[in-house]
């Protein structure tokens, strides 16, 4: 049976890696030094596949069909598919063994996604993933999840499918250690007037209820109020379906930026066993 070994989350904001050096520069090495603990507790822990999540940009689906969910089955994903990110364009491999084995799991547990041979990660999943493993060469299976287009799932929702996709992670016997990533938000607009906002206050409200393990007051969040952190605010599903994989485990924030040449609330948190945060927290004191 496969173990999640490490659950995290990362915003995903294109000029993260676009414009990286147009950040200042302690927010810019604060966030990319979260990064690479990631980086380093996922090669520590021996990562075999990651199962990313995240929003849907108008890369593979527009609205002629749209999905909620859908899972890819490649072997392979060429990425990055927007030119514009300087991360070398590769062929990621995929594990289809795993995505399929989730694909079917979340099926008989109450989903319906749909799957494709030929989903192509753009920087939702590329710009973190990227950061999570730079040589692009651990096995990548991209859940693409609806965070732009009504009707959205509900964030309640969203976390349900994480739960559903943990177990099916859990329950798979072909790898022995997997990591979640959930990749999008925090606060931020994009093709509206107030786009180059950031919501600090919402975001570090909901990094704080991750922390708390505070779940309800997020999911009593209606979409209009959501939308209030941006229209890209809606992208902390993916954010929730990576805490659905571990139960709700407790957040702990490694950074939190509100990064205005990137127009996005950066932010990086990892879900931790509790007998894990507290030898961090040890390390740290």
């Amino acid at each position: 049976m496969a173990d999640i070994v490490m659950a995290y989350c990362s915003s995903h904001a294109p000029m993260m890696s676009a414009a990286r050096d147009s950040a200042p520069a302690e927010q810019r090495d604060r966030f990319f030094a979260a990064e690479q603990q990631v980086h380093e507790l996922a090669v520590e822990r021996g990562a075999q596949a990651v199962v990313a999540v995240s929003n849907e940009h108008f890369t593979n689906f527009f609205l002629e069909n749209f999905p909620q969910l859908c899972i890819g089955l490649g072997e392979q994903h060429p990425a990055p598919m927007e030119t514009f990110i300087p991360i070398p364009k590769t062929l990621v491999p995929g594990d289809p063994k795993l995505a399929e084995h989730i694909l079917t799991a979340v099926t008989h547990n109450g989903f319906d996604p749909a799957f494709s041979h030929e989903l192509r990660p753009d920087h939702g999943i590329i710009t973190a993933y990227y950061e999570l493993d730079p040589t692009m060469t651990l096995a990548l299976v991209p859940i693409i999840q609806n965070c732009a287009v009504p009707p959205l799932s509900p964030l309640r929702r969203a976390y349900q499918f994480g739960q559903a996709l943990g177990d099916a992670i859990r329950s798979y016997r072909g790898l022995d250690r997997v990591v979640v990533m959930g990749a999008g938000g925090l606060s931020h607009w994009i093709g509206v007037p107030r786009v180059g906002d950031i919501d600090e206050e919402f975001d570090r409200w909901f990094l704080s209820k991750l922390e708390e393990g505070d779940y309800e007051e997020i999911f009593d969040l209606s979409d209009d109020e959501l939308e209030q952190a941006g229209n890209g605010a809606h992208e902390i599903r993916s954010w929730l379906t990576a805490a659905g994989t571990v139960h709700g485990q407790r957040a702990r924030t490694l950074a939190y930026e509100p990064v205005y040449p990137w127009i996005t609330g950066m932010g990086v948190v990892l879900f931790e066993p509790v007998d894990q945060r507290a030898r961090a927290a040890e390390a740290t004191s």
